[in-house]
């Protein structure tokens, strides 16, 4: 600990620069460098000092009841991050207790270095999974920087999610907060500076060179990337989705933790799956075209719909899917168009290079008209334009072809269009007139002219009005916020919109189950997955009613337009995958939406119907299972994973003390802190806060030093600071109430649907709710700095005798504690010194209990005793070191082995690929030396990848060995 520029920090590290000169490295500890990281040369910074924790200075406790004592105790207990193994969150957290979500957070707390892919299915969780393991490492300290990274239409759900659930305040960083920040943060400021925990889009990070020059000058304790398999490599990997693996890779190398979230975590390659894998722990794929199970399932956790712990937990409590067939025949003018396509032969196709079906412009029509006669108009218009003005392939003949079908396509109208006269008829059907504000529609199209021909035909044909018929499509330049917007008022009762209209970017993640039940696809999507992934914004974990979806499947005359329409058999293989089957990827071979779409559109193009097509489906799903028990490579790709952690002895690698507490819970601690900080002589509150015990809640009005100062951003300047809370948690008049009770957050949640603003103004007061630290500001101004209390208790400790309250930890190279302690060193009127617990101590001079006051008049024998408390304690903790490190040595040294095993499987693997190193370079072609090359640079790479990877341990695992280790005293009290 140092006093620098008037302040106090730790030291997290030193080290020598070229001319000798000393560098540390600090975490500030008081007022506004409080948690802020600094270096400073130490031989030119005048008045610099290494504080001494004998000189603190001791101040007696006048307080009522020593009141000021307990909650600076408190608040240094709660302050001290848990460093157990175990799981402290779970069955407290603001969500319901699903045994099967216990998984994951296990799986991390068993990792020295969290790395974690979350791949359950759909609608199962995984956002509420990744809060749970969020929550363990802050309350570990391991998590005080975090990033989340996911889709644009995701960024208010997931902020809100870890908010309501957690209290994880999370500032986003949409576009509307870059263009407030543009005006207001010097080009050359790293915006993440400003946000220690953020939420921002992939495609923000992408198309931003300014951000994306900021990740590479940051470094965070946790990342977390949500719908991961956007930024995997793909086998069909366009400039889009190359972007976006390049910018996760680089996301990788700058955190410590990182987890992925992902119902698709592969596209049916191995190399897809690796992929993440390299992300997570590049040291376990020697080779990315063939994973071993065995080598990555402590990485993964993935589990169906169908596994049994899933069932078990979930499979009474989401009530059962109603599938609804609907069948129309097509029109005369329908059957034109339709025939037309299917006989077409165009001069493009026949220049078709890469001869894949989807690839073909026929296949594309086909997909149009599926869609509606607006979306195969709009792929004619602009196909014919491309052909006239040079910039798309085709012919003449192709154009004269094209626009005579056109002519066709434009025959279709309103009445003539088969399918949405049965939706008006399925809505008659139904007498759904859109009046029950609990009773909404999502309607599902893969193609935007679809989307947008709907919006405008239903706002006419039910007379509704242009705010009752919302869409979301992604293809406005504010996307982010509008779709963020729309989506949150189609789950809030009050909203107007009765019919959400939705393209493929609304079916990932998204919560729409909220006001909904009725889900109609109108048309349906060449991909299981997409079939899966929509089913999913209304059939999920949380829904109240049997989900509704309806389908609709097509019927000719024409026997060749009958032979295309196999997509029916999609929806049969989705049932097959609820009940049992597990990854529904096993039907098409592969797990990627875009690689299904493909082998669709083979049967399609190729006409085979749809009793072959589902044939190939049923082959494919028996091969997979038979592979799945004898192949590995196969199992590591469409098994489940859900191995349980194996029992981990904590001797040696934390410490398992947990920190002590003087009040029975937060709620009793919020009370006491609230009912101290409300003396009018504190001038702390505008508006005193009101303390409801029976009704365990609190509510008060955000103070003066909870404001935002600067208006970075995300936060309105005068707004509360994102640090504490996002802005919309915040009621009118700038109230908040605060409970533990999860039930009363649960309902606050549900009733904010059915209000205007869809953020509740009730927060969940637990262990990491982040008004926990603001009491540790508060409370640090009871005493100077590097100061403590002192107390006399008279007939609670024997006439005579002076208990020195300390804490001490032995820190790691990078600062954060390995070994943690709290102990009481007590020095009896012989002069005799011993140590207690804490937790035994409180308990025997009844501390938690009303505590009478007196003052200490005489500071003499307090002061008197702490050079012989602070110089035992330092003994004991460097004894606690000395009887770790065997145990911390031999666990490291099983982790350098694993490392030096899997560095000779990635040199054998070289050799594999590029044969063995010649001996000498004299007389080889230049081939040869080209391989050479090749070789040298890739060993490089291996011996860099395993150095880093090593370096990360050994400075996480090895103890500074200062025979002298900085403790602070907490409190003196005298018998």
């Amino acid at each position: 600990m140092i006093q620098l520029r008037s302040a106090t920090w730790k030291v997290l590290g030193s080290s020598t620069l070229k001319l000798g000169y000393r560098e540390v490295h600090c975490r500030g500890l008081s007022g506004l460098v409080r948690d802020k990281e600094a270096r400073f040369v130490w031989d030119l910074e005048k008045g610099a000092r290494v504080l001494d924790p004998t000189e603190v200075r001791l101040v007696p406790d006048e307080s009522p009841g020593l009141i000021d004592t307990k909650l600076h105790l408190e608040a240094a207990f709660r302050h001290t991050p848990t460093t157990t193994r175990r799981p402290i969150t779970l069955g407290r957290a603001a969500i319901d207790d699903l045994i099967f979500q216990h998984l994951p957070v296990e799986r991390a707390l068993a990792q020295d270095r969290v790395r974690l892919l979350i791949a359950d299915d759909v609608g199962l969780g995984k956002t509420l999974e990744a809060g749970l393991i969020t929550s363990e490492l802050a309350l570990r300290g391991r998590a005080d920087r975090i990033l989340v990274v996911t889709t644009r239409a995701m960024l208010t759900q997931f902020q809100k999610e870890f908010w309501t659930r957690f209290s994880i305040p999370l500032s986003r960083l949409d576009s509307a907060a870059i263009r407030r920040m543009r005006n207001r943060i010097p080009a050359h400021y790293n915006v993440f500076d400003q946000f220690d925990r953020s939420i921002v889009s992939i495609d923000t990070l992408k198309r931003d060179a300014q951000i994306r020059e900021a990740i590479r000058n940051s470094y965070w304790d946790l990342i977390i990337i949500d719908e991961a398999h956007n930024a995997a490599v793909r086998k069909n990997t366009t400039g889009t989705n190359s972007q976006r693996a390049d910018l996760a890779r680089l996301l990788s190398r700058r955190t410590d933790s990182l987890l992925l979230l992902t119902a698709t975590p592969h596209d049916g390659s191995q190399e897809s799956f690796a992929s993440l894998i390299e992300m997570l722990d590049p040291t376990r794929v020697p080779d990315p075209t063939r994973l071993h199970r065995t080598d990555i399932e402590d990485l993964v956790v993935r589990r169906f719909r169908s596994s049994p712990e899933v069932v078990a937990d979930i499979g009474r409590a989401v009530p059962k899917r109603e599938l609804f067939r609907r069948v129309f025949p097509l029109s005369p003018q329908e059957e034109v168009v339709y025939e037309a396509i299917a006989d077409l032969h165009l001069d493009l196709d026949k220049e078709s290079a890469r001869g894949r079906a989807i690839d073909l412009f026929r296949t594309t029509l086909a997909k149009a008209i599926f869609s509606s006669p607006a979306a195969c108009r709009e792929t004619l218009e602009r196909r014919i334009r491309g052909i006239e003005n040079g910039s798309a392939r085709g012919t003449a003949a192709d154009r004269d072809r094209l626009r005579a079908l056109a002519d066709e396509v434009a025959a279709i109208d309103t009445l003539a269009f088969s399918k949405y006269q049965d939706l008006l008829r399925l809505l008659q059907d139904l007498r759904w007139t859109g009046k029950d504000t609990r009773d909404r529609l999502v309607i599902f199209s893969e193609r935007i002219a679809t989307v947008s021909w709907l919006a405008e035909r239903l706002r006419t044909d039910l007379g509704f009005s242009e705010a009752q018929v919302a869409r979301v499509d992604g293809g406005s330049v504010e996307a982010d916020v509008k779709t963020q917007q729309t989506i949150e008022a189609f789950g809030q009762e009050r909203s107007p919109i009765r019919i959400l209209i939705a393209s493929d970017m609304a079916s990932e993640g998204l919560n729409l189950h909220f006001q909904c039940h009725r889900l109609i696809h109108f048309d349906l999507p060449w991909s299981l997955l997409r079939f899966q992934q929509r089913n999913g914004r209304i059939d999920r974990y949380g829904q109240d009613r049997p989900p509704q979806i309806t389908y609709y499947v097509g019927e000719s005359t024409h026997p060749k337009v009958r032979q295309m329409w196999v997509l029916e058999k999609l929806v049969a293989k989705d049932v097959a995958a609820q009940e049992g089957v597990g990854d529904p990827a096993v039907f098409l071979g592969v797990g990627d939406a875009d690689g299904e779409v493909a082998v669709v559109a083979e049967a399609v193009a190729a006409g085979i119907g749809a009793d072959e097509f589902e044939a190939q489906m049923d082959a494919r799903a028996a091969d997979a299972a038979t592979h799945m028990s004898v192949d590995d490579e196969f199992a590591a790709l469409f098994g489940d994973y859900a191995i349980p952690v194996p029992a981990k002895a904590e001797a040696g690698l934390t410490s398992d003390h947990a920190p002590p507490r003087l009040f029975r819970d937060t709620f009793a601690y919020a009370t006491a802190m609230i009912e101290r900080l409300s003396r009018l002589e504190e001038r702390v509150f505008a508006t005193l806060p009101s303390v409801l015990s029976e009704e365990r809640m609190i509510r008060m009005t955000i103070p003066e030093d909870m404001r935002a100062r600067d208006g970075f951003g995300y936060a309105s300047e005068g707004a509360v600071d994102g640090r504490y809370m996002p802005e919309e948690a915040v009621g009118p008049g700038d109230r908040v109430e605060l409970t533990d009770k999860a039930q009363v957050i649960n309902q606050a949640i549900d009733q904010a649907k059915m209000q205007e603003r869809s953020w509740p103004t009730v927060q969940y007061l637990w262990d990491g709710h982040p008004i926990l630290e603001w009491f540790a500001d508060r409370a640090s101004t009871f005493f100077p700095e590097h100061g403590a209390p002192a107390a006399p208790l008279t007939g609670r400790l024997a006439p005579g005798e002076v208990a020195v309250i300390l804490h001490g930890a032995i820190p790691n190279a990078n600062g954060a504690p390995v070994v943690d302690r709290w102990a009481v060193v007590v020095l009896s009127p012989d002069g005799t010194l011993r140590i207690e617990d804490v937790p035994d101590f409180l308990s025997r001079i009844r501390l938690a209990e009303d505590t009478p006051s007196r003052t200490l008049d005489d500071l003499h024998s307090a002061r008197a005793a702490i050079p012989a408390a602070v110089d035992l304690f330092q003994t004991h903790l460097v004894e606690l070191r000395r009887a770790r490190e065997a145990d911390i040595q031999r666990d490291l040294d099983m982790v350098l082995d694993r490392l030096a095993a899997l560095e000779t499987r990635f040199k054998a693997q070289l050799t594999l690929d590029l044969g063995d190193m010649p001996t000498g370079e004299n007389g080889l072609s230049p081939a040869e030396k080209r391989r050479l090359t090749l070789r040298r640079t890739r060993e490089q790479k291996i011996e860099r990848l395993f150095q880093d990877w090593t370096e990360w341990f050994e400075r996480t695992r090895r103890m500074v060995a200062d025979p002298n280790p900085y403790v602070d005293v907490k409190a003196v009290f005298v018998g």
